[in-house]
């Protein structure tokens, strides 16, 4: 009797091991957890190589209280109007006041033609902005005689628009390596958009006169133009582009206008003796635009193009490296006890906050996108961590 009670008890079907099955998908889910934390960095970490949030991020110093570096300024010296052309004595003692305040460029509007006295005091005026290292941009007016200085820029068109002569647009002239001038469109375009960039008939891209400003410390650095579309700057701040010209973006830009009279007024008091820091500073490795009022909307939307695209970024192979850096802080949270993770969160979060002021005082935007993202995987990561020893 015992052995069929036995038998019997052998041939029931076994329970369904219900609470072994949900541990087993329970731990797989917690597996997964990491992959996907590691997969929001490093797609964080190409969100920010791409410069798609610059416009935003670069508004970050101002708001925690960082000023901008100053060859941030933009400062438009204004002429008066009513003339063909600016008066060139009048251009030559604005540019004498300029050589005694460090400006980093000056960008002068198209002059009007000097002759005798007038012409050599403007030339040796210029003579003295050279040996001071201050470079002087002239702006002409396109001619088939102009030589162009040329752009050192890549432009890029798929097969379908690589027939497309509409994309930028046609000026006359030619862009020898020898090349010098800068030409600035007229009448201007419309507000919010900047004239930037030109083709002559033999296909040579030219740059405008605020070109140069936007490239101010860097006039030789290669950038890219990708489908005639997108500006792709080296310190890799994307730029949408129509015809030559970029949509200004819309975030706070400070431009600072003086008149000429004024200008020469305080020049005419520091010669004797006045001390002015503020008036000093103000000019101190500014990008300065001299001209008449017809540029003073080229110059506030030079002025914001700058305020989104002066800090610096990190190079590509350096934020790769911070990538695969978080990517592997991020995982080794996933498997140390919780008070040892959330130490290592800690000392993250704060060597994070660390790094990112001093590289906004260096003038260079931090990773924030990445180390974001890494912050927060370490922090759900604790969250759902067991208490464990350590």
């Amino acid at each position: 009797m015992a052995l069929y009670f036995l038998k019997e008890e052998k041939d029931l079907p076994a329970s369904p091991p219900t609470h072994d099955a949900e541990h087993v998908r329970g731990e797989r889910s917690r597996r997964i957890i990491p992959i996907m934390a590691v997969l929001a960095v490093l797609l964080a970490g190409l969100v920010e190589a791409s410069g798609l949030l610059r416009p935003r991020e670069s508004l970050l110093p101002g708001l925690i209280g960082i000023p901008s570096p100053a060859r941030a300024r933009t400062v438009f010296l204004s002429l008066p109007d009513g003339r063909d052309g600016a008066d060139p004595m009048e251009v030559a003692l604005l540019l004498r006041g300029l050589s005694m305040l460090h400006p980093s460029v000056i960008l002068l509007a198209p002059e009007h033609p000097a002759s005798g006295d007038a012409a050599r005091f403007v030339e040796g005026v210029k003579g003295q902005l050279a040996e001071k290292g201050i470079r002087l941009v002239e702006a002409v007016r396109p001619s088939p005689e102009s030589l162009w200085r040329p752009v050192p820029l890549s432009r890029y068109l798929p097969p379908g628009i690589s027939d497309r002569k509409e994309s930028l647009p046609v000026i006359p002239g030619t862009a020898p390596a020898e090349g010098t001038l800068r030409y600035i469109q007229e009448p201007p375009p419309k507000p919010g958009n900047l004239s930037l960039l030109s083709v002559t008939a033999t296909g040579e891209l030219a740059g405008s006169l605020w070109w140069e400003g936007l490239m101010q410390g860097q006039p030789n650095a290669p950038a890219w133009l990708l489908a005639d579309h997108l500006l792709l700057l080296p310190n890799h701040a994307p730029l949408p582009s129509a015809g030559g010209s970029l949509s200004t973006p819309r975030v706070p830009a400070l431009l600072r206008t003086v008149t000429s009279d004024d200008f020469l007024l305080r020049m005419e008091e520091r010669e004797r003796g006045g001390i002015s820091p503020d008036f000093d500073s103000l000019w101190e490795d500014a990008v300065v635009v001299v001209g008449p009022s017809s540029m003073q909307r080229g110059a506030a939307d030079l002025a914001s193009l700058r305020g989104t695209t002066i800090l610096g970024a990190f190079t590509l192979a350096a934020q790769a490296i911070i990538m695969v850096l978080l990517s592997g802080i991020v995982l080794i949270l996933f498997f140390l006890p919780k008070i040892p993770a959330l130490s290592l969160t800690a000392f993250l979060l704060l060597t994070g906050i660390l790094g990112s002021w001093w590289s906004l005082r260096q003038g260079i935007l931090p990773p924030i996108l990445p180390w974001a993202a890494a912050i927060t995987s370490a922090v759900t990561l604790c969250l759902i961590r067991k208490p464990g020893p350590g």
